[in-house]
């Protein structure tokens, strides 16, 4: 026995990685402790003067949740301490300052808790694995590392062999990302093995379901969620939500629909499981007073969302009825009526705030989201009181929503123009103006409300477009400073693709080329969203021969892919694309993409120099793009 613990203790030592300016106390923590921590800032906070923030991400079996800490100076290193519970099984830390993070060398400052046999906790290791495999990147300033992932599972698997089974869905998933063609082999095999043992378990169809998914071969996957239906019916299913769910989306018409809502609703009451029909009721709720607003119901609407108990979720549905109707200039009492509720409720819900904090909030971050909240209700209201001429009264909300964005929002910063236009003297509002140009943040709109300005001040438009160049310029300038900040220099991967006619394609034909390359679906809406801005890219560098547009098609599930993306484009009119098929996700997967769409600036040296994830508005989207080719140049 003294050996087996002698074993333990040596390899529970090489489970995390090092932690040298990181230490705590008791030296192996179990669920309940106190764990009392010293740190030293190191990393990207090195020589920072000031205090970081701290907070921990505790892990737990009723889920994850973020604590904030408090870290105090003491003989020159940084003390905190937080308290588990007994229901605890791992803490990841985060330490943070001037929107950079100590990332302890991408391994994360992590503490796995003991159990009574002083090993740690067999569902830590998971924990673990979820850090290297997305929380770190969503919350603690790391890099998705699917080797440290993988490298987890096998530590559990090792001092836990019995856990090996019920959790190769995760180790499988994280193998086919972190390599593509062992996890294909790997997951194919327990496909087999699955099949053979006979399917005996609901666990065993949502393995080869889970598996067939990581695969996307969603045929099969549909085909044995159905076998799993008709071999496990569910003697609840008329209390289970997916059914409600269902009925919902079956429902022929609003009343139907509304019908459904209430029988919902009652039977969360009567099954006692309220807070688990919450979000299938919010899901609700928002759709169907979606529908009145988009019939442009509003008596309708207005006798629906009137049944809406919670506060919250009526203010959301008041201020998107307030803002269509002074979209469409109609019924705007009663959009003035609805706007008033909304921010009415917004202030007092941000100056003195109800519900609970989500769970992976952070207690600033719950706060900042109730005062952004604010902000958009009042940039509603505001406009809805503009459409009724009460400019004065319009103004102040305006300004509101514009001092909580700090000028960074171009649609508030829009409202602002049109309302400063009517409510004050040129000379007032135009440096305010002048400002939303310089930090980027303008539209059309604002300037032609700026050129006004400018012509009453100055009794003519004679230097206005050399005038509007140079507040542009500023703009581009911080711009590109803050991309110098996020640039890479990594080894873009190398790959051969055929396009949609047939022709290969390598990365290396355009060597000394800035290749921008975009991963999309045909079923992928931000993807889609972000084509418009695209187009206007393509053709910006059409006659530009050091400058090359690759998308490529990724992540079908369709028979025939290239025909699929054929139709796509030849209906979407995107002709000038030239796309490329990645019909086995190789390339994807090569390029470690999380999430579409994601474009990748490659340089002229053939490094990676910039990486961009999602899809926030068109605007944006033709500012960087043009400023990250040229850097990349």
């Amino acid at each position: 026995m003294k050996h087996f613990f002698l074993l333990v203790a040596i390899f529970c030592s090489t489970l995390t990685f090092a932690q040298d300016n990181f230490t705590y106390t008791p030296e192996n923590p179990k669920p309940g402790d106190v764990i009392n921590f010293s740190y030293t800032q190191g990393g990207d906070l090195t020589g920072i003067l000031k205090i970081p923030e701290a907070y921990a991400i505790v892990f737990s079996d009723k889920g994850a949740e973020i604590k904030d800490l408090t870290l105090k100076r003491e003989y020159g290193k940084l003390v905190g301490s937080v308290k588990t519970d007994a229901n605890s099984r791992m803490l990841a830390f985060a330490f943070t300052a001037d929107d950079k993070f100590d990332t302890n060398n991408n391994n994360g400052f992590i503490i796995q808790l003991n159990n009574e046999e002083g090993k740690p906790i067999s569902k830590s290791f998971l924990d673990v694995a979820s850090i290297y495999s997305s929380f770190g990147e969503y919350k603690l300033g790391m890099k998705t590392d699917n080797a440290k992932a993988l490298k987890t599972y096998e530590n559990l698997f090792k001092l836990y062999p019995k856990d090996k089974s019920e959790n190769m869905v995760g180790y499988l998933m994280a193998l086919h990302s972190e390599n593509m063609e062992k996890g294909n082999a790997a997951i194919q095999k327990e496909i087999e093995n699955t099949i053979k043992s006979g399917l005996k378990s609901e666990k065993d169809y949502d393995n080869l379901i889970s598996y067939y998914n990581i695969l996307r071969l969603r045929q099969q996957a549909t085909f044995f969620i159905k076998m799993k239906a008709e071999k496990f019916p569910s003697n609840e299913a008329k209390k289970d939500m997916n059914a409600y769910y269902a009925k919902y989306m079956a429902a022929p018409d609003l009343a139907g629909k509304e019908a459904v809502l209430k029988e919902t609703i009652e039977e969360a009451k009567a099954s006692g499981k309220t807070d688990e029909f919450t979000p299938l009721v919010n899901f609700i709720q928002q759709n169907i007073a979606n529908a009145y607003i988009a019939k442009k119901d509003w008596d309708g609407f207005k006798n629906f969302a009137s049944q809406v108990t919670d506060n919250r979720a009526k203010a959301n549905l008041y201020n998107s009825a307030a803002w269509k109707m002074q979209e469409e200039g109609t019924d705007l009492k009663l959009a003035e009526e609805l706007s008033k509720y909304a921010v009415t409720f917004g202030k007092a819900d941000w100056k003195k705030p109800t519900g609970e904090k989500g769970k992976m909030q952070r207690y600033s971050e719950w706060i900042a989201q109730k005062e952004k909240d604010y902000a958009t209700y009042a940039d509603t209201y505001a406009m809805v009181l503009y459409r009724l001429g009460k400019y004065k009264q319009a103004l102040s909300f305006a300004k509101e929503a514009n001092v909580i964005n700090k000028g960074m929002e171009t649609a508030h910063n829009n409202t602002y123009a049109l309302i400063a236009e009517k409510a004050m003297p040129a000379s007032k509002y135009k440096p305010i103006l002048e400002q939303f140009l310089k930090n980027g943040k303008s539209n059309e709109t604002i300037t032609g409300i700026l050129k006004n300005a400018y012509v009453a001040e100055k009794k003519s438009d004679a230097g206005f477009d050399m005038y509007l160049v140079a507040l542009g310029k500023e703009a581009y300038n911080k711009m590109v400073a803050e991309l110098k900040k996020e640039m890479l220099n990594d080894p873009a991967p190398q790959f051969t693709l055929k396009d949609m006619d047939g022709k290969t394609v390598n990365l290396s034909d355009f060597k000394g080329k800035v290749v921008i390359l975009d991963f999309w679906a045909t079923w992928c809406g931000p993807c889609i969203a972000s084509m418009p801005g695209m187009q206007k890219m393509v053709n910006k560098y059409k006659d530009d021969p050091n400058v090359k547009f690759l998308f490529v098609d990724t992540w079908q599930t369709e028979d025939d892919k290239v025909a699929n993306a054929k139709k796509f484009i030849a209906d979407k009119g995107y002709n000038e694309f030239h796309v490329l098929m990645d019909n086995e996700d190789k390339v994807v997967s090569s390029y470690k993409v999380t999430g579409i769409p994601t474009k990748f600036i490659i340089g002229k040296d053939g490094n990676i120099k910039f990486k961009e994830i999602g899809f926030d508005g068109e605007e944006n989207l033709v500012k960087s793009l043009p400023a990250m080719v040229e850097l990349a140049n």
